[in-house]
């Protein structure tokens, strides 16, 4: 099954925007895994919809044996840099390249919004082996400060909205579209009752950085080069002008980590 067009598109364009200016994963969401799902040395897990190895390297910490499917050949070239003891396959979450039961741990950090949701838990369910563990992790930005309020509400605007809340017409932002996907698993069977945790994680940034982050927004990526780069400029003025951000070298960019996980049945 082929990507959305604009993950496509913008990922291919923005891999080096999107390792450098993303934000990783707290310590204590690989803690919680290791405990729940649990997560360990030996562990056979798959990283689904890897991208640039911003959660495998977490995963690869632990010890288990990783294997990272990515379906962008340019997210796939820098994980392959970044993460050079995992394994890494082409493929997506509506077609898994592996077999059944031959995974102990699938993790989706970042990603299980773009999926089609159903046929991507039928893949997952199939890979795992019995009583093996999922986890769908995000990282959200903290909208409440006004400043990461403003460049949200920025880059939807100019680059004509999200591409994958069309397909949940009650989604209005990346919170609800996500609600919409979790409820999705319980719908399905086939899974223990979700579990969620959540954690701080505050990232350093500069002006480079957000302007950074706009780009690696798949949907921003994808627009033609004088819509990106007039974006871009307004992402630019936002942040050297906002009283919050305005004359510092550096600041905080507001996120948390939203865990949730459970396992197979």
């Amino acid at each position: 099954m082929p990507i959305n067009d604009a993950a496509a598109r913008g990922f291919e364009r923005g891999a080096d925007d999107y390792e450098r200016a993303r934000p990783g994963y707290p310590r204590a969401v690989f803690d919680l895994l290791t405990d729940e799902l649990p997560l360990r040395p030996r562990t056979r897990a798959c990283d689904l919809a890897a991208g640039t190895g911003k959660f495998t390297r977490g995963l690869l910490n632990s010890g288990a044996t990783v294997v990272a499917v990515e379906p962008v050949h340019a997210m796939r070239r820098k994980l392959a840099v970044v993460c050079p003891e995992a394994e890494i396959l082409d493929g997506t979450a509506e077609a898994i390249p592996l077999a059944d039961r031959s995974i102990d741990v699938v993790t989706v950090a970042q990603a299980f919004h773009w999926f089609e949701a159903e046929p991507a838990l039928a893949e997952i369910h199939r890979v795992l082996r019995p009583g093996g563990g999922l986890a769908l992790v995000w990282n959200v930005r903290d909208e409440s400060v006004d400043w990461v309020h403003q460049f949200t509400e920025l880059i939807v605007e100019r680059s004509g909205g999200r591409p994958y809340t069309p397909y949940h017409a009650t989604a209005r932002g990346d919170a609800e579209a996500m609600d919409e996907r979790l409820a999705v698993v319980d719908e399905v069977g086939g899974f223990t009752p979700l579990r969620h945790a959540t954690f701080d994680n505050s990232q350093p940034i500069d002006v480079d950085g957000v302007v950074a982050r706009a780009a690696s927004t798949s949907f921003v990526s994808a627009l033609p080069d004088d819509r990106r780069e007039a974006l871009l400029a307004e992402v630019r003025h936002l942040v050297e002008t906002h009283p919050q951000t305005a004359g510092r070298e550096r600041f905080a960019f507001p996120h948390r980590t939203d865990v949730t996980w459970c396992h197979t049945v």
